[in-house]
């Protein structure tokens, strides 16, 4: 008698937990899966929309149907009902009760399954559903598409006389039986839960699977087969529960009652709305996508789905690796000068997105230089044209290219520099002295005419009048200019007197660097070359022509091998570009971090050898004494 007041306290205190729920089945639900973002920017996701009754809601149109990505009000691209069909799992649990026989001899069980094959044979030659059956003793089938085949594996299942504890938790089995990922997508799951009436408590276990059940959106319907003076049972009240939590049917058997039909619980589940939307983000995270259905009969809105997407920018990087572009001018004629070609050159770059999600591109630009060269609005983005016509002299140029897609999300790729060098025909210029052959010859001799007068106005060989009148003049009023006797002394091997008088050009006086590299050979003596100077701030050193500011030609250096650098507080430092054969201070490799750099140190640049002198030192390295060990 207490164990069934008991029941009966529980049952009350579930009518009054689910009656929210209850109520809440007396209107339109909207529901969503889980969104799918393998097509980002296109989000796709499945919508079902039931009434009051839980049936299919048809007729909605796309433009009655608006998505609300993190709040933010948004078109919906594509809005088609499919008939996607039902994941359903029947899991029988039998009893005493479904041996009970009527006059005519026939068990409560034979009815419900002469009712199980009445609906097989009416969906015979369907594959639309997958179906599975669930014993106590273990999965008798499972995921067939075959109506007729699945009712035969029913046929030669008898129900024992005993329920024990492996009936509710083969309800808990035939729940994740069903929430397998579907066979297609937008599947309806649902389970029907053929049971007589539980003699144990089950009330915690209902509330477990409740939760489960609403979580994975599966309904639960249950036939309950026992006897008329049972249906209000404290057992049999959790289970009518269980099926109205998760929007299932409660059906209480006792042999004389009408069965449902099957096919009134499954087909609203076959129905779905396959939702294609264009996303807004922007950012990596965690998002949160809602339908919001409006029309003259509905007006609500479905729950949260959260999911989560990675988004970045997509990535850049040039195919072509030219560093140089050659220019050469064409042999022309006075008139029509010769052309310089090439007059363009072509780039392509390669476009990843390293989030995975190809898309759209919105354009692509490429800069030379810091300015707008050329900019692709539509296909091919990947390619780009450079107008060479105003480079008519050999210099280098900045490259880059900006890519931005549909998104808005942009980037660029690394600067590129490429050296445009012009070439001038040397045959132009010998075939311009040819054709002005007596212009030429005309020049010279004037030119030597003119050096040579020169020569002897200087020498004194030849004056012009206006100077000898002033000189004579001059001599006849100066005692001292006139002439004595005097003994003529025999001349001595000199030079004349107007080679001497010639400008000659000095040696030009170098300007005093504050520092410089002294070459030294291998045995660390001096050499005859002349020092490299450090004027610039930066040096580089290599055999790179393109790439270095000092050429070192010497097979232990590379392309671009080390860097020279003035720093802030105005010492200098040397710095190894990762090379193979190292860079050395002092016999001390150095580092890509530098190392400092103080007067008299030894350098050594792969095998090329320096002496680093300031021009006004302030400190020298002190030397390093190392003890030798005398043996004992």
């Amino acid at each position: 008698m207490a164990k069934q007041l008991r029941g009966v306290f529980l049952a009350l205190i579930f009518s009054f937990l689910y009656t929210p729920y209850l109520s809440a089945q007396e209107i339109h639900q909207a529901r969503l899966t889980p969104p799918e973002t393998e097509d980002f920017p296109y989000i796709s996701t499945y919508l079902d929309v039931f009434d009051a009754d839980g049936n299919f809601v048809y007729g909605i149109d796309p433009e009655d149907v608006n998505v609300l990505e993190n709040g933010r009000r948004l078109a919906v691209t594509e809005l088609n009902k499919l008939r996607a069909g039902v994941q359903f799992v029947l899991a029988i649990n039998p009893g005493a009760a479904f041996n009970i026989r009527d006059l005519q001899g026939n068990s409560r069980y034979d009815y419900v399954y002469n009712e199980l094959e009445r609906w097989a044979q009416g969906r015979q030659g369907t594959t639309l559903d997958d179906l599975s059956l669930l014993t106590v003793d273990g999965p008798v089938a499972t995921h067939l598409s075959d109506p007729t085949a699945w009712i035969s594996t029913i046929q030669p299942y008898q129900p024992e006389n005993s329920i024990g504890d492996m009936g509710l938790e083969m309800l808990g089995r035939a729940l994740e039986l069903a929430a397998e990922t579907p066979v297609r997508p937008g599947m309806g799951r649902a389970v029907l839960f053929i049971t007589s009436l539980p003699e144990q408590d089950i009330t915690l276990f209902l509330e477990s699977l409740a939760v489960r059940a609403r979580q994975r959106e599966v309904r639960i319907f249950v036939w309950l087969v026992t006897s008329a003076s049972l249906y209000n049972s404290p057992n049999a009240i959790q289970l009518q529960n269980l099926a109205n939590q998760t929007g299932g049917e409660f059906f209480a058997y006792s042999g004389i009652e009408p069965l449902p039909d099957l096919e009134d619980y499954l087909e609203p589940l076959r129905c779905t709305y396959f939702l294609l939307y264009e996303s807004r983000i922007i950012t990596s995270g965690r998002h949160q996508l809602a339908v919001q259905i409006r029309s003259e009969e509905l007006d609500l809105t479905s729950a949260e789905q959260e999911f989560e997407i990675e988004v970045l920018p997509p990535n850049l990087a040039f195919i072509s690796h030219d560093l140089e572009i050659k220019r050469k001018v064409s042999t022309g004629t006075d008139q029509e000068p010769g052309e310089i070609t090439p007059g363009q050159h072509h780039f392509e770059v390669l476009i990843e997105f390293p989030d995975g999600y190809v898309r759209p591109l919105e354009r692509t630009r490429l800069f030379v230089d810091g300015q707008i060269e050329h900019q692709n609005l539509s296909h091919p983005f990947d390619q780009f044209t450079w107008d060479l016509s105003e480079y008519t002299s050999t210099d280098s140029h900045l490259i880059q290219v900006e890519v931005m897609d549909i998104l808005g999300l942009t980037s660029t790729s690394i600067e590129k520099t490429i050296l445009v060098s012009v070439e001038q025909p040397v045959q132009r210029n010998l075939l311009t002295l040819t054709r002005n052959r007596s212009l030429v010859v005309g020049a010279v001799v004037l030119l030597t005419g003119c050096i040579l007068l020169l020569i002897l106005v200087m020498g004194g060989r030849v004056q012009p009048g206006f100077l000898r009148t002033s000189r004579n003049g001059h001599r006849r009023s100066d005692p001292v200019t006139q002439p004595v006797q005097a003994k003529i002394e025999p001349k001595a091997h000199r030079l004349p007197d107007w080679f001497n008088r010639l400008y000659w050009p000095q040696r030009s006086v170098e300007t005093h660097a504050p520092a410089m590299l002294v070459r030294i050979s291998e045995s660390g003596q001096s050499k005859t070359s002349p020092p490299i100077p450090i004027t610039a701030d930066e040096i580089t050193f290599g055999r790179d022509p393109t790439l270095v500011t000092q050429i070192l030609e010497d097979p232990s250096v590379e392309a671009i091998h080390a860097r020279l650098r003035l720093v802030a507080d105005k010492t200098y430092h040397l710095y190894d570009e990762q090379s193979t054969a190292g860079t050395w201070i002092n016999y001390t490799p150095v580092s890509a971090e530098g190392a400092q750099l103080e007067h008299g140190d030894l350098i050594h640049i792969g095998r090329v050898g320096f002496r680093f002198s300031l021009r006004e030192p302030v400190n020298v390295r002190k030397p390093i004494i190392i003890k030798k060990e005398q043996n004992q």
